[in-house]
């Protein structure tokens, strides 16, 4: 049985109400009042205590909240930019990369000092357009790439017909993790954060990345305030002539509808790729670019 606190009382004004006793039940009624007050009281200073707790623990986060976030997909050995946006302007810095040349440059001397920072920090996993882990194929400068060069081709330089001779590019298989970066987000409790820079340099990996970012974020990520990239393996569009290429056109109409404008490129048509297997794979208008979109602050 539930007894209600005030059951007593109530009990001992129906007895004064029999005896007409008014000025006792006056005197009770006053007594009532003021253990009620000060249960009320005694609820809004508890309340007010706990509100300025909560204030100062608020206060604390913003003042321990760093004044930019950087996230810094493929960094190889050379985390120059992460370092520093860590050191010289105090951001918080993520850099992300499954390199086998990047896990094990994180662990060597090499990456001491910036161990040391708190404000840094690597994660060995990269950009991707799924949560899981991928195929990447061993690329130049001991990076990874979803480019699958082919284990067998036939180098005619120079030569001709029979003369042809079959090169061997046994290039070494990994199986690495990436994230998506609505995941990454996620799990680095940085909901509701802005994203000050979105480097992004993944060999290949970007279209797929970026495209999944706009499909999650219904097409616009508007906490994002600049993204800087490297496109890699575009090729002209002959419809449109030197520098176009359907997927790069789609991606940035997408991110220049959504305010993020493109503020700089390296070039209008960007640069061919050097590399003799590009040749030999008949693969002659393989490009690259430097591109930066920033949000539109008008």
């Amino acid at each position: 049985m539930i007894i209600h606190p005030y059951a007593t009382h109530l009990q001992t004004w129906k007895n004064l109400a029999v005896n007409q006793d008014w000025k006792a039940i006056t005197k009770e009624i006053t007594i009532q009042i003021a253990r009620v007050y000060l249960i009320i009281e005694s609820v809004l200073m508890n309340y007010q205590s706990q509100k300025k707790s909560s204030d100062k623990k608020e206060k604390k986060k913003n003042d321990d909240k760093l004044p930019c976030l950087v996230y810094d997909f493929g960094i190889r050995a050379q985390p120059q930019f992460g370092a520093v946006m860590a050191r010289t302007f105090g951001c918080e810095v993520h850099g992300f990369d499954p390199s086998p040349v990047s896990t094990e440059w994180w662990k060597s001397d090499e990456s001491k000092a910036l161990r040391r920072l708190p404000n840094y920090h690597f994660h060995p996993y990269g950009a991707g357009g799924v949560d899981g882990v991928v195929t990447l194929k061993e690329y130049n400068w001991g990076q990874v790439s979803i480019l699958r060069y082919p284990s067998i081709i036939v180098n005619c330089t120079g030569k001709t017909g029979p003369d042809c001779n079959l090169e061997y590019h046994n290039s070494m298989t990994f199986q690495l993790p990436v994230k998506t970066l609505p995941t990454i987000i996620k799990e680095l409790g940085h909901e509701g954060q802005t994203i000050d820079i979105l480097k992004i340099d993944v060999e290949g990996s970007e279209y797929a990345f970026l495209e999944n970012l706009l499909d999650k974020t219904s097409g616009c990520p508007d906490f994002i305030k600049q993204i800087s990239l490297e496109w890699h393996h575009f090729s002209w569009d002959s419809k449109y002539g030197e520098g176009a290429s359907p997927s790069i056109n789609a991606i940035a109409t997408l991110l220049h509808t959504c305010g993020l404008k493109n503020f700089w490129q390296h070039s209008i048509q960007g640069w061919p790729a050097g590399d003799k297997i590009y040749q030999d794979l008949g693969m002659k208008d393989v490009r690259y670019n430097l591109v930066s979109f920033m949000k539109d602050r008008s």
